[in-house]
């Protein structure tokens, strides 16, 4: 047995839900992936120039004293607050905080582990203090050697560096009194500063994807208006024509292929009243004829009638035929000569009452 089938508008959505769904989740993450990457380009690029400026901004010579000071173990805490250390720490702070960096530090290659920190804006708990060791990890250590040997500005993925959790840093030269580099100014950001970015891109690709998703489904209700509705309006007038009514489908909007459709089935409209036509005439004439001879049959043959009788003769009615109409005349003759004799009166007018069609009346003399 078979399963009623599902409407066309059930089909088309079937057919185009999953389409919608799979555009609008997409769609959400093509433009997720593109403001991700767009925010950690901006972060890169946000470091690179702080980084850069950074290292500009810092007097060489102050910084080669620092150096020194750090290289002799000189006791931190004096050395920071001493002039040297101060001018140039304090604008690091001000970029930092105007900027939402997590780090901003000036740093060498060397020591007992890969790295020892001259200047660092971070105040706190998190501040390290001059002459601070530091590991690195092995891409940034070796990006660091390339600027140190005068390379382009170190840009590094996020990564995980054991001391100060997820970061993305850049790297710029810092140069000495005769122009040679010997350091370098970091800036850092935490993930959690660019975590903030891409929550806030993934709440706008997850807007944008409600949107399209929206769009795609109001582009697919009108599509399934277009393409459903004339199929349904065409499905309903085939079946008015089967039930018989032979008026033609209304000629409305709809797709080519509908109308052609339509078309045909105007000309299967035309074709079955047609037939029903003559199907119903030739009906009709095989009815009459079968009453005709079945009439026929009942009433007796078609013989002379004698209307009236006096001294002088007769009036005589003779059929002309023996077929239907002719057989109905003579019973009427029948009658009529009965109320002749009944009605002598009607005799007389027997010229106005028997008017023959399939026979003749007639005046015989001696009949």
């Amino acid at each position: 047995m078979l399963r009623d089938a599902s409407p066309i508008k059930t089909l088309l959505w079937r057919t185009f839900t999953p389409a919608i769904v799979v555009l609008a989740i997409g769609l959400g993450g093509l433009v997720y992936t593109r403001l991700y990457d767009t925010i950690l380009d901006g972060f890169s690029r946000k470091l690179v120039t702080t980084s850069a400026l950074t290292g500009a901004l810092i007097d060489p010579a102050d910084h080669d004293f620092l150096i020194q000071a750090a290289s002799v173990r000189a006791p931190a805490e004096s050395v920071e607050a001493m002039p040297q250390y101060l001018r140039n720490v304090e604008p690091m702070r001000r970029i930092r905080e105007e900027l939402d960096l997590t780090y901003l530090y000036t740093q060498v290659l060397g020591g007992l582990k890969d790295v020892i920190y001259i200047l660092d804006s971070t105040v706190g708990d998190e501040h390290s203090l001059l002459g601070s060791e530091d590991e690195l990890t092995e891409e940034t250590r070796a990006g660091l050697r390339r600027t140190t040997e005068g390379g382009p500005i170190y840009v590094s993925p996020i990564e995980f560096q054991e001391q100060w959790g997820l970061l993305k840093t850049a790297a710029a030269p810092v140069k000495d009194r005769s122009g040679k580099i010997v350091a370098t100014a970091g800036a850092d950001v935490n993930i959690s500063v660019i975590e903030v970015a891409t929550q806030n891109a993934l709440f706008a690709s997850a807007l944008i994807g409600l949107a399209s998703l929206m769009a795609s489904a109001l582009v697919t209700f009108l599509i399934v208006r277009w393409v459903a509705a004339p199929i349904e309006r065409l499905k309903a007038e085939a079946l008015r024509i089967a039930a018989g009514d032979p008026a033609p489908p209304a000629d409305t909007a709809a797709p080519k292929e509908v109308r052609r459709l339509r078309l045909a089935l105007a000309e299967l409209a035309a074709r079955l009243t047609a037939d029903m036509r003559e199907a119903w005439s030739r009906t009709k004439a095989e009815d009459r004829q079968r009453d005709e001879a079945l009439l026929t049959q009942s009433l007796p043959p078609a013989a002379p009638v004698v209307l009236t009788r006096d001294k002088v003769g007769a009036v005589v009615w003779r059929p002309s035929d023996d077929g239907l109409e002719a057989r109905l005349e003579h019973r009427a003759m029948v009658v009529l000569a009965g109320r002749m004799a009944d009605d002598p009166k009607l005799a007389g007018r027997w010229r106005d009452l028997a008017v023959a069609r399939r026979g003749l009346v007639s005046a015989e003399a001696g009949a």
